[in-house]
């Protein structure tokens, strides 16, 4: 009881319009959805009203001329309107149109009935129809009821014009009639549900809108968390200050050492203060959540134990490879595939990377393929992880800038070079950061996320491909990482 007191309010349950500016949005909403569904059926009846023209010459061989003559006129007047339906006009006459060809349509069937009243098959068509105009060609409920009923007047006029027997005007008529009721019956329930729901749909916007504005009346509570938050990131100063200590000390360690033992010694240490981190960031933002006051405070907070469990991830893939090139269970599986969409899926990846968002660097890459379906022949999973290094490594040591990167085809090889405006690599460094465990020796490289194994697992997978790296480098201008990978192409 309550649903149709509200909905009274809403609608107007005899012509089924809202009583304002609502009424306006709802039919260019209609016009919207049933758009291609409307332009379908109008290809479908056409064909359907055509093709039971063969019924024509079977049951009223008599009529067929004229009755192929009604047959080709509406079946023009349907297309006539699907073409036209490409025009920009079409949406403001569309339900006038749909009105008239459904109209002519039953009326077309009407002249085939009164001069073939003892065949069934014509009263069948139009009971189809009262069901095309019902379902198929979107036509409104008061528009539809209109026109059905005009028919059915019509029909009756016609069959004593036509001195149609009275018992099958009778018949018919009832016939008719139910058919016509029990299709408006589905067309009013049809848009009373699409009418409801659409006003449905702009309470809910509504309700969008307010909570979107409560949002805003927020903004001081944000502001106070983030004074908070200051003070706490001041503390984690301390802590990153604390740990650049620790770092220094381990790479001290590790330049002393004369053995593999003892390196690896350092990295374990390394290692398990790099896990720990991002381990105490999730954990720490895990328990901020259950005080977070806001939904951006909670989104914040949600973005930093994603973050950490991202490195943390990467730490671990870090790990895995390395154990594989240790075992030396590592094996390079070749396939075929588009060298193109492979850098296009590295671009598109760190298109959307925190470096490169967070720091607004400018991201390009260029190729000089003839065309984009450049096949070839090594390993997709190795090669793509080689450049993901190779750009990660540019983007996160650029801190302003751009980062390029751009490959081509030297005879039977792969070229591939990534160039950076980031913050350089010290000459002495250069013949050492491919080595395990080893980072540049430059100060402004504190801060940053790293185990030292990326570049020394690259040049790994690069040696065991039969290919090659190299480094050009000047502090404060940026570096540039290319590498060359041989016998790219299958061979017969």
């Amino acid at each position: 009881m309550f649903y149709w007191t509200e909905l009274k309010n809403r609608i107007n349950r005899f012509n089924l319009k809202f009583p304002d500016e609502r009424e306006r949005e709802y039919r260019d909403f209609y016009y919207e959805s049933s758009y291609i569904t409307t332009r379908f059926a109008y290809l479908i009846l056409a064909f359907i009203y055509g093709f039971f023209g063969y019924l024509d010459s079977v049951v009223a061989q008599q009529h067929f001329d004229l009755f192929i003559s009604i047959r080709i006129i509406v079946v023009v007047m349907l297309l006539m309107v699907f073409f036209y339906s490409y025009s920009e006009n079409f949406r403001k006459h569309w339900q006038t149109l749909i009105f008239v060809t459904y109209f002519l349509g039953a009326v077309g069937i009407i002249l085939m009935l009164v001069m073939m009243p003892e065949v069934v098959v014509y009263s069948s068509g139009l009971i189809l129809v009262f069901l095309a105009g019902s379902v198929l060609i979107k036509l409104r409920f008061l528009a539809f009821s209109i026109a059905s009923w005009l028919v059915i007047i019509i029909y009756i006029i016609c069959g004593f014009v036509w001195n149609v027997n009275s018992s099958i005007i009778l018949s018919n008529s009832f016939f008719f009639i139910g058919a016509i009721i029990i299709s408006m019956i589905a067309a009013y329930r049809t848009e009373l549900f699409n009418r409801d729901n659409f006003d449905l749909y702009l309470q809910i916007a509504k309700k969008n809108a307010q909570i979107e504005q409560a949002n805003k009346n927020l903004e001081s509570k944000v502001i106070e968390r983030t004074k908070l938050l200051r003070d706490r990131n001041e503390e984690l100063k301390e802590e990153v200050k604390r740990r650049i200590i620790i770092e220094k000390e381990l790479i001290e360690a590790k330049e002393k050492a004369e053995e593999s033992d003892k390196l690896k010694s350092a990295f374990l240490a390394n290692m398990s203060h790099e896990i720990r981190t991002p381990m105490n960031g999730i954990l720490g933002f895990a328990n901020l959540l259950h005080e977070a006051e806001s939904e951006e405070e909670f989104n914040e907070f949600v973005s930093a134990i994603i973050n950490s469990g991202e490195h943390l991830l990467n730490l671990i893939n870090d790990i895995i490879d390395l154990s594989k090139i240790e075992a030396g269970i590592l094996k390079i599986e070749k396939s075929e595939f588009e060298l193109n969409r492979l850098t296009k899926e590295i671009f598109e990846m760190f298109s959307v990377n925190s470096y490169v968002v967070n720091k607004n660097l400018k991201l390009s890459y260029k190729d000089s393929l003839p065309d984009d379906n450049c096949l070839i022949y090594t390993d997709r999973v190795r090669l793509k992880q080689i450049m993901i290094n190779i750009v990660n490594n540019a983007c996160k040591y650029t801190d302003e800038g751009s980062v390029d990167f751009y490959y081509e085809i030297r005879g039977n090889s792969l070229y591939f070079a990534v160039k950076d405006t980031g913050i350089g690599i010290p000459e002495e460094s250069q013949n050492v950061i491919f080595d395990r465990f080893m980072q540049a020796s430059n100060g402004r490289t504190s801060g940053r996320e790293s185990t030292g194994l990326g570049l020394s697992i690259t040049k790994t997978y690069l040696n065991l491909m039969g290919g090659s790296i190299s480094v050009k480098s000047k502090v404060g201008e940026g570096s540039e990482f290319s590498f060359i990978l041989p016998d790219i192409f299958k061979t017969a």
